[in-house]
């Protein structure tokens, strides 16, 4: 096992006992979210969280590959139950999102910014995403599978590989954060959010979220579905997580969904 792979016991004892969560390293599979859908009919514990030294074939939305390197990624997945229905649960992946912005920047990270509704950038460039998925068969009582990517020290021959523009948490001198204490950083603080969201939804969250916005008040380009496009200014979001985009004076709400975001050279 490599030296940078993640140690179940170290991390353990980097881990609030307040997190609740219950772990399982893996050496490789083909995607943390699709193994937890796969085993979904098992009833695994509220706060079961996967994490695999290396995944073979991660996704990102709107059927994307994710890829990722074994000893230059962190790769997991978490199970959150939610007493609400899944319609109520659009301000989800924003607040995955803030988490890791959060933990990154406890690690010193410089050049932060969230791009909705599920990017971490650097610099502009990303280095970090969120799938959130639903177990299947449940209706008032939604169960998420949220699934994180987060790009560590990516060697320059994955980065030609990646469609976007992506980056890495290296610092100036080229050294990543420690894998074991990255994820405890994100799992620290993500579980008491998600704990506050199921209870209050989104809207604590707005106001810091679009404080780091990389598009806040710029012009954006939405690609919708059926592929028409909409071009807007961003007005920030509302209490759901939805996005606000002001065209002639309007503003017209955007459900995450399918939805692309570009900004506008």
């Amino acid at each position: 096992m490599p030296s940078s792979a993640i140690q179940p016991q170290t991390l353990q004892r980097l881990l609030s006992p307040s997190c609740g969560l219950t772990l399982e390293v893996t050496r490789q599979t083909d995607s943390t979210n699709a193994e937890l859908l796969r085993r979904s009919a098992q009833e695994l514990p509220h706060g079961y969280c996967l994490v695999a030294q290396e995944q073979t074939a991660g996704r990102g939305r709107q059927g994307r590959r994710w890829l990722s390197d074994a000893t230059g990624s962190l790769t997991f997945s978490l199970l959150w139950h939610f007493s609400r229905p899944a319609g109520q649960l659009g301000g989800l992946p924003l607040v995955v999102t803030l988490a890791l912005l959060r933990a990154c920047t406890a690690l010193q990270v410089q050049g932060l910014s969230l791009k909705w509704p599920n990017d971490l950038l650097r610099h502009g460039r990303k280095v970090a995403g969120v799938l959130v998925e639903l177990t299947p068969g449940r209706v008032e009582d939604a169960r998420a599978i949220i699934g994180i990517g987060i790009n560590l020290h990516l060697p320059e021959s994955l980065f030609d590989q990646i469609p976007t523009p992506a980056t890495d948490l290296r610092n100036e001198q080229g050294i990543p954060p420690e894998p074991n204490t990255t994820l405890a950083q994100v799992l620290n603080r993500l579980a008491p959010m998600l704990q506050q969201f199921a209870q209050e939804g989104f809207a604590p969250f707005q106001q810091e979220w679009m404080e780091h916005a990389i598009h806040q008040h710029r012009t954006i380009h939405l690609i919708l579905p059926d592929a028409r496009t909409v071009v807007g200014e961003c007005a920030g979001l509302n209490a759901e997580g939805a996005l606000l985009v002001r065209q002639a004076g309007q503003i017209s709400t955007f459900h995450n969904g399918e939805i692309s975001l570009r900004l506008a050279p």
